[in-house]
């Protein structure tokens, strides 16, 4: 019997830095590891995490998080086993749950024909403060990829737009 996995993302206490970037290039950044490439505004750190599934079983999820003045890019992969399936939409109802947020817009997407999902999400920090969450997941040959662009609330517009877009529309991945 398969099992249903359940996506959970742990959404940082703080996403925002108070470091300013300078302008300039974006990076494509290489995951071999991960079979993707993606652009950045600077070389991602690097970081490991544990999701769950809705079995309870911890699967190990690899992140990369690149800081761009007061908010984030982030790229997480983990893969899931062939006796699970994964759903779209307990994806998105589990980083609602978990972020209390809500839901701000929702489309289906693909990634050379792998199912997807794009959500604008609207939360807040631990500190109070309000930010919007750009969030896309693809399920690619039983790999998980979840990408977010997170800023405040108030830096909402077309520059921002501008740079999720890019950030999303750069992002490539290889099967197996």
């Amino acid at each position: 019997m398969k099992r249903l996995l359940v996506l959970v993302i742990v959404v940082f206490g703080s996403v925002f830095t108070t470091a300013a970037q300078g302008t300039g290039e974006w990076i494509r950044y290489e995951s071999p590891e991960g079979r993707y490439s993606v652009l950045v505004p600077k070389k991602p750190e690097i970081s490991q995490q544990d999701t769950t599934a809705a079995t309870g079983e911890k699967l190990p999820q690899y992140l990369a998080s690149s800081a761009d003045g007061n908010g984030v890019f982030m790229i997480g992969y983990f893969d899931y086993a062939a006796d699970m399936t994964f759903s779209l939409d307990k994806a998105r109802d589990g980083m609602l749950s978990s972020m209390e947020a809500t839901l701000l817009g929702e489309e289906s997407i693909s990634l050379g024909g792998s199912p997807g999902r794009a959500l604008r999400l609207l939360a807040k920090s631990t500190d109070g403060r309000e930010f919007l969450d750009r969030a896309t997941f693809y399920d690619v040959a039983r790999r998980i990829y979840v990408l977010q662009c997170i800023f405040p609330k108030d830096e909402d517009g077309a520059a921002l737009n501008e740079k999720c877009n890019k950030f999303a529309d750069s992002f490539k991945a290889r099967t197996p």
